[in-house]
């Protein structure tokens, strides 16, 4: 089980004696000198190392996310999960299909309203696709995509999926999972700012109507059989707190119609048999993980399968908040979470 303030003894010795050699630029020192055993594609996780109840970090973005920093490549994120005693399965954000380009409601890019071209890294209009496959087969990752349902058009997710599995087959890459979020509203993303997701609510006519179209078009993309598990499912409630947050929580005075719809959501992925995502990154934005507690308990209470993800986008944050999050899994009283192999789920019990 991790333990608060990290690993400790021997297994933190190792991981230091790796920590230099990684600072020198020194790959020569094997994994299993760091006292870990290496992802193997087409893999399955197996026993946790020593010291670790979660073992993957199944969110995990590259420098192709079109908004990570700098050092976000490939390989430094593999050393940084190995670091970690974590597995890292990649959950790129998928390339937009030919034809469909993104608008912002705010006219000209500003604080308030960034350039949309900083939504999506990948393009289908030149090599970066296969670019991002050679990276991850090379470093030895886990391959997946978080797919946007791009504004309920079901049609060019479709073909979209499709043109995954083929470029990567290609590549000699197996896709492991397929994650469906939600960041766009029609053609535009509405979780840039406080100020976007203001505007995509006042666009829909209110929080009542954002909520009832977010969570309509989580249940119709569920219900194709294309993905396994949804991301951040309680990502539109991110500027209810923090430095960022809106002068009131955004959906104030439609909280009733946000938990039925979530809720009938949850009820949709049980049906369908897709996991939900427990969250991390939720930690940089709200202070908590997209889960809740009473979300967490209602996912438990329908028998989904929980899927852990840090979503980090520089392998600083590889893992974070795994400590607190094993924690709170437990107490709610989790004995496994779960991972992906070329579709399959695969449960990993909590050491």
């Amino acid at each position: 089980m991790l333990r608060e303030g990290g690993p400790s003894g021997s297994r933190r010795t190792r991981e230091r004696a790796w920590e230099d050699a990684s600072r020198r630029g020194d790959r020569s020192q094997t994994r299993q000198d760091a006292g870990l055993r290496a992802f193997r594609p087409g893999e399955p996780p197996g026993p946790a190392p020593a010291g670790c109840g979660l073992l993957v970090d199944n969110h995990v973005h590259t420098r192709h996310s079109g908004h990570s920093p700098e050092g976000a490549d490939a390989v430094s994120i593999r050393w940084a999960g190995l670091g970690r005693g974590l597995r890292v399965s990649l959950r790129e954000h998928a390339p937009l299909p030919e034809g469909f380009e993104l608008r912002q409601l705010g006219g000209q890019a500003s604080p308030d309203f960034p350039p949309v071209s900083t939504a999506v890294g990948l393009s289908l209009g030149d090599r970066s696709l296969g670019t991002f496959f050679h990276e991850a087969r090379e470093a030895g990752l886990s391959v997946g995509f978080e797919v946007d349902i791009l504004g309920g058009r079901l049609d060019l997710t479709e073909e979209l999926v499709s043109l995954l599995y083929r470029e990567a087959r290609a590549s000699g890459v197996t896709i492991d999972a397929l994650n469906c979020s939600h960041h766009i509203l029609g053609e535009t993303p509405w979780d840039f700012t406080p100020q976007t997701l203001a505007a995509a609510i006042g666009f829909c006519g209110g929080p009542a109507a954002f909520a009832r179209r977010y969570f309509a078009e989580i249940r119709e993309a569920v219900a194709t059989g294309m993905f396994h598990c949804v991301s951040h499912i309680e990502a539109p409630r991110k500027f209810d707190a923090g430095a960022r947050s809106l002068p009131a929580p955004a959906f104030t005075g439609a909280e009733e119609v946000w938990r039925e719809e979530l809720l009938r959501t949850l009820e949709t992925m049980a049906v369908h048999g897709v996991a939900v995502e427990y969250n991390t990154g939720g930690l940089a934005t709200w202070g908590r993980p997209y889960l809740s507690p009473t979300t967490l308990r209602a996912a438990l209470d329908l028998g989904l399968r929980i899927v852990l993800g840090s979503d980090a986008h520089h392998p600083d944050h590889v893992g974070r908040g795994f400590v607190d999050a094993e924690r709170e899994l437990r107490a709610a009283g989790l004995t496994e979470v779960w991972s992906f192999l070329a579709g399959r789920p695969v449960p990993i019990p909590l050491a």
